[in-house]
């Protein structure tokens, strides 16, 4: 699971932006359908994002924090503030800009100076910046929100299945903000500390600039943006916003390719209403070197009325664990059995490093 930090920001590749004169262009890896496509394609008109150099945008791609500071930076400060921002650092001959690990020279050392002055960042306690760490939508969304400078005088905190947020959290005004305008899709789950891609950052930057100049939604919740999106989040289990990839059942060679990039799916997907299967590896082979061979070792930890949350197809489906079944392996058929009924099932083999038995939790929608 990713840490939540106290502090905020990002970086992009080079490429990600261009000067203000940049022509309007389309992106091999972004059609029409694609759920970010308007978001991006504005910025890009605007001459704030132009992908890669091979034509690709990448979308999906995660966000580092120098990145973001610099489409921030770029959208709202003026060429003259930025280039003259590291002249007193150079006047007086430091190697670095504000944070040890920003060198005078490095690319991207002008906007970390100018969102620090801002009050856009405030680093780590330790002096750093760590430029090329991913960012989670926490942060996301704080320095996204502090960069525009918004008013929250007017959020209204209201628990939500929907967002693994609390009253009082450091993140809960800015989640806060960004739910009740319309910056974030409504019917997702977000936890604040799954890492946010590039079109999502697009996304909420270009959403909030539509209702700051038009003063309504720039989503109206009749959009239907077309997804493979399919990810679980256990808080129990330290597992954020991590891939599940259908898998057939008669098919069990299969399912193991499938558990090197995180969960399989079994049965019905959750929109379906009825009974969803989902598995992991709670151990692995010795040649198994996957980040997902054991990412299910502790699933015993899961006790009555903890949450499982699933976002699929742009939704949301939150569900409530009930209790567990140990079966053994030769009757895990009955798992995929009842499959009419609207719960959520999740196993692993049991007991971890061996596949004699099966752990199964269940879970019924709240």
């Amino acid at each position: 699971m990713k840490i939540i930090r106290n502090i905020a920001i990002g970086l992009l590749t080079l490429g990600f932006f261009s000067s203000p004169l940049a022509l309007a262009k389309e992106y091999s890896d972004l059609p029409s359908t694609h759920k970010h496509y308007t978001a991006v394609s504005s910025l890009t008109d605007r001459g704030i994002v132009n992908g890669y150099p091979s034509g690709l945008f990448g979308p999906d791609d995660e966000i580092n924090r120098a990145e973001a500071v610099k489409i921030l930076i770029e959208m709202k400060y003026p060429r003259s503030v930025i280039d003259s921002a590291l002249d007193w650092h150079k006047g007086l001959g430091h190697s670095y800009a504000i944070f040890y690990d920003v060198p005078i020279n490095e690319w991207y050392a002008k906007y970390v100076e100018v969102s620090f002055q801002n009050k856009v960042i405030e680093g780590y306690p330790d002096h750093t910046f760590k430029g090329g760490d991913e960012i989670n939508f926490a942060e996301a969304l704080k320095v996204i929100l502090e960069s525009y400078k918004v008013d929250y005088s007017q959020n209204n905190f209201q628990q939500n299945k929907l967002l693994y947020v609390n009253q009082g959290d450091w993140y809960e005004k800015y989640f806060t903000y960004a739910y009740q305008h319309n910056l974030i899709n409504r019917d997702k789950f977000y936890h604040p500390g799954q890492l946010i891609t590039r079109g999502e950052f697009v996304e909420v930057i270009y959403r909030l600039e539509e209702m700051l100049k038009t003063r309504s939604s720039a989503y109206n919740g009749t959009e239907t943006p077309y997804s493979t999106e399919y990810r679980i989040t256990i808080p129990r289990l330290d597992i954020v916003d991590l891939d599940v990839h259908l898998a057939n059942v008669y098919d069990p060679t299969a399912a193991l390719g499938i558990l090197k990039e995180g969960m399989g799916h079994y049965l019905n997907t959750p929109d379906k209403l009825k009974k969803t299967v989902i598995f992991g590896h709670s151990s692995g082979y010795a040649w198994d070197h996957s980040a997902f061979k054991t990412i299910l070792r502790e699933i015993d930890k899961l006790q009555p009325g903890d949450r499982i949350y699933v976002n699929y197809s742009e939704k949301g489906y939150v569900y409530e664990v009930q209790g567990h079944d140990i079966i053994p392996a030769s009757e895990d058929e009955t798992i995929v059995q009842n499959e009419n009924e609207n719960v959520l099932e999740l196993f692993t083999c049991w007991p971890p490093d061996t596949t004699r038995q099966r752990y199964v939790i269940n879970a019924k929608p709240v």
